[in-house]
Order: C-alpha cells, then sequence, then structure tokens
C-alpha cells in the first residue's frame, strides 16, 4: 500500500470583508506521538508572501489536549484582508519534530459594501 502524504483540501467559507470568521476546533486522529504546534499561513492567491499567520507557539491557535490532536483556530478577522481569493495551508508538528501540512485550500473574502 502507498503511503498518502497529499493534505487534505478544505476550502473555507466565503466571507465579506471585515467580518469576523467564527472560531473553529478540529480533532485529528491516529498519531504517534503529541501535538506540539499548529501554524496557518494565509496569503493572496498567487502571491509568495502571507498576509496572515496564526501559530499556537503565538497567537491565533490553541492547543486544548495535545495527546488527542484537539486544537482550536481563534475567530479571525478579516479587516485587514482585501477582497480577493487567498490560499492557505494549515500545518502541524508532533512531539517527534515530524511537520506535515494536514489541510491546504483558498478562502475567498467579499467586497465589503457598508463600513
Amino acid at each position: 500500500m502507498a503511503l498518502n502524504l497529499t493534505p487534505l483540501r478544505w476550502d473555507w467559507a466565503s466571507i465579506t470583508q471585515g467580518d469576523t470568521f467564527p472560531a473553529t476546533n478540529i480533532t485529528e486522529s491516529e498519531h504517534d506521538s503529541n501535538l506540539t504546534r499548529v501554524r496557518i499561513k494565509i496569503r493572496p492567491s498567487g502571491q509568495t508572501t502571507a498576509l496572515m499567520i496564526l501559530d499556537s507557539s503565538a497567537s491565533g491557535i490553541v492547543i486544548n489536549d495535545a495527546a488527542a490532536w484537539d486544537f482550536t483556530i481563534s475567530p479571525i478577522s478579516t479587516s485587514s484582508l482585501s477582497s480577493g481569493f487567498y490560499s492557505y495551508d494549515l500545518e502541524t508538528t508532533d512531539a517527534l519534530g515530524i511537520i506535515r501540512t494536514e489541510f491546504n485550500g483558498t478562502w475567498e473574502i467579499l467586497d465589503q459594501i457598508t463600513d
């Protein structure tokens, strides 16, 4: 059987610029060691520079239970993002130092009419 290391595709729901994306709780299973870090980078599609980084070592993500791989992505304010399409990936690190991109996808920020 071949090992599949392809990240899961998870396109986030579109949201209007300036609104707050709700908190999201994720629990993964079947890992060999405790979760030590979760990081998300968000960048405009087609560009290489991240405009937003969420990191359990800094802010934006909280590891609730390292052994259960349970973590929460805090609410995300879109006030600093322009309307358009963004790409993101979610990367985990375990206690053995193994880094893996678990999810990737797109996120559409819609034009804000009221300000």
